[in-house]
């Protein structure tokens, strides 16, 4: 019973640490989208950047979901410059976000970017775009379990 408690500690410990990482992300995103949206000269830049951040924490759905038909909008008016240019920072930040999440979601729950890169990756092929929230927990009772785990087996070789 001891070790499911201990278990379940660490797990928590580990998911208060992704959503730490989850906002690092989108403060990330908030910056990446000021400069984006000032170099391309986008009106209010700052307010619009701040509330696609926001919507960026949401798992799977992200930035895009504001971000796509906004572009997709102007450029069925005409207004394909500004159209491209949003595509462009769109898949500026979106890149640049996918290299930096297991690193500082890694980071956050103590487990190796690899490691997380890699249960993630794996969740997504079986669980679709709800795996990346799945990858990210599956990686935090993953590392609990072996710690415990690590510890016991110590415990018991003494």
């Amino acid at each position: 019973m001891d070790d499911l408690k201990e278990i379940l500690d660490k797990s928590i410990k580990g998911i208060k640490g992704y959503f730490k990482a989850e906002l690092k992300l989108a403060t990330l995103t908030f910056v990446l989208l000021c400069i984006g949206f000032y170099i391309i000269g986008i009106d209010y830049w700052g307010i619009k950047a701040l509330g696609i951040a926001i919507v960026d924490i949401i798992p799977i759905v992200g930035s895009g979901i504001i971000m796509i038909p906004w572009a997709l909008i102007h450029f069925l008016m005409g207004n394909t410059t500004i159209a491209w240019q949003i595509g462009l920072v769109y898949i500026v930040i979106t890149v640049i976000r996918q290299i930096a999440e297991p690193f500082v979601t890694g980071r956050e729950i103590g487990v190796r970017p690899l490691y997380t890169f890699i249960v993630t990756a794996v969740c997504m092929l079986i669980f679709g775009p709800l795996g990346a929230l799945v990858g990210a927990a599956a990686a935090i009772v993953i590392k609990a379990v072996y710690e415990v785990k690590m510890i016991r087996e110590s415990d018991l070789n003494e």
